[in-house]
């Protein structure tokens, strides 16, 4: 029985590596595919940068990039005219500026988008087939947190924020603000892939860093990997790591509960939190000899509303709840209805929110915080057999299921932390839900037969990848009128662009070029087959 058990799970993984490949290499193909038709497009004497959306944090990135390309291991800010002492370390981008020595800076991060999208498939993918559930569960698992979004698709807007071409009763549901899976894409995988190889690489570390976290319970060599990983990851975006330390925090008060944390498993995760000292303690020194970076840091960036953040997220978060909600154990529907309680208040309490000010001061932000983990305690309450104690793959199962409810859960309020770095923790935040949205729709389809379920299931991955889907098409726009996110940038740059950087390597040691406020571009579009101009607000 034994090794009939043993040869069923090395099927299972067989099939789901399998799987994990393909889905990988079709994720590739579609982020590959918008570069490769702006370059196939790209005018004769044109320059194309490889990117259409965040052109403002590209061309920072694109700045490190150059100066590691000229030999600098520390970087400083080229947007700024103020004496700086140039100490910035970015290792993400030292490592890409060496790279685009021999590929030039648009090949370099084209390169990493493609490359990091097949290594977050993969790392996911070992991620789930860890959690030990059948193989339907875990292809939804994958798919849903790799095309997943809300339901942003009702109110799809190319520019800014607001739903000004939506229907009136969207319009009225959405308050006016488009959801976050229109707009944000480092809270999503797919748009994550189209837009930003540093996201890609914060996911990565992010689903190593959660990954040694289990694993370290059996020895110091996932403690020593998730250190090094912690370490990068604090490096890199900085900011993701106090999210982890929030989302690990509760995940060891749940386990303190189920009697499941051991002393040596709590010393091993204070290994994997000493890897953020040093890059934190350089991060420190840098703040406080650098006026430049200290205004940098300062920069707004408030999050959403709530509601938009809801509803961005909505499809996996109501088949997440709704799976707890179907438990046999009493304590895990109260504490879903906890968890449901201060969402809905959350959402009511939106209504009039100011996405320029901080939605929670520190005790409401707090109490909040609290609740969500005793909403995760009662969520992540062990059960056993009925024949005795658990067997390894329940035990692992268990802790898994304990983990994606922590992240999930406090995920919803870190994004509120009140910092002016808020909206940045958003990182990731679909991957929990969507996984956690597999167990709900699974207790729907056990109702039908299997005709029925794959069909079922394949319309539900449809609905909840529209976003997705219009990300990849709003990409191809942008390249087809040339037109960046922005509206400022033009996605093709003219020849004498390169003609003025040609001229300005010529000159020797730091060069500063100051270039007029930008303004919107017009966007040429047919109407009846007559053109006609639309302009955008800048």
């Amino acid at each position: 029985m034994e090794l009939d058990a043993l040869d069923k799970d090395i099927q299972r993984q067989n099939r789901l590596k399998r799987f994990v490949n393909i889905l990988a290499f079709a994720c590739v193909l579609l982020v590959s595919l918008p570069a490769l038709i702006g370059w196939i497009s790209c005018p004769t004497g044109s320059l194309y940068f490889g990117i259409q959306s965040n052109f403002d944090d590209q061309m920072v990135y694109a700045a490190w990039m150059r100066q590691a390309m000229d030999g600098a291991f520390l970087f400083d800010n080229r947007f700024a005219i103020d004496q700086q002492p140039g100490l910035t370390l970015h290792v993400f981008f030292l490592l890409l500026g060496w790279l685009a020595k021999f590929v030039g800076i648009a090949g370099s991060m084209t390169l990493a988008r493609v490359g990091l999208t097949w290594l977050f498939v993969q790392l996911l993918g070992r991620f789930v087939i860890s959690m030990k559930v059948e193989v339907f569960r875990a292809k939804y698992m994958l798919l849903l947190s790799c095309f997943g979004g809300g339901v942003g698709f009702l109110s799809w807007e190319r520019f800014g924020q607001e739903t000004v071409n939506a229907p009136a009763a969207v319009k009225a549901m959405f308050l006016g603000l488009c959801p976050i899976d229109v707009w944000q894409p480092e809270a999503f995988v797919f748009p994550s892939m189209l837009t930003n190889a540093l996201f890609l690489a914060a996911l990565c570390l992010i689903v190593i860093v959660l990954r040694c976290v289990v694993d370290c319970r059996h020895g110091w060599g996932p403690a020593i990997k998730g250190s090094i990983a912690f370490c990068l990851l604090m490096n890199i975006h900085s900011y993701d790591v106090l999210l982890l330390s929030l989302v690990a925090a509760t995940f060891v008060i749940a386990l303190v509960f189920q009697k499941s944390m051991t002393g040596v498993w709590l010393a091993r995760l204070a290994v994997i939190a000493c890897g953020a000292i040093p890059p934190s303690l350089w991060f420190l020194h840098v703040l406080s000899v650098d006026p430049v970076f200290q205004a940098r840091a300062a920069t707004l960036t408030y999050s959403p509303t709530f509601r938009q953040v809801v509803l961005g997220l909505l499809p996996g978060l109501g088949l997440g709840l709704y799976a707890a909600f179907t438990s046999s154990d009493k304590w895990r529907r109260g504490a879903a209805g906890l968890a449901t309680v201060v969402i809905l208040a959350l959402v009511v309490a939106s209504t009039g929110q100011d996405p320029g000010r901080y939605f929670m001061t520190w005790a409401p932000w707090g109490l909040t915080t609290v609740v969500m983990v005793l909403a995760g305690i009662g969520l992540t309450k062990k059960t056993r057999n009925s024949d005795g104690p658990e067997i390894p793959e329940q035990e692992q199962h268990q802790t898994m299921w304990t983990l994606l409810w922590c992240w999930a859960l406090v995920g919803l309020v870190a994004i509120y932390f009140p910092s002016l770095f808020q909206r940045k923790l958003a990182m990731g935040l679909v991957v929990p839900w969507a996984m956690l949205a597999s167990y709900g729709l699974a207790h729907v389809l056990s109702k039908f037969d299997r005709s029925t379920r794959n069909l079922v299931a394949t319309l539900s991955l449809c609905l909840t990848s529209g976003s997705s889907l219009a990300w990849f098409m709003r990409e191809i726009y942008y390249i087809r009128n040339n037109v960046s996110r922005t509206t400022v940038q033009s996605v093709y740059f003219s020849r004498d662009v390169d003609r003025i950087i040609d001229e300005l390597n010529i000159i020797k040691g730091r060069k500063i070029v100051l270039a007029m406020p930008g303004v919107a571009s017009p966007v040429v579009e047919m109407v009846d087959e007559k053109p006609t101009v639309t302009d955008f607000k800048a």
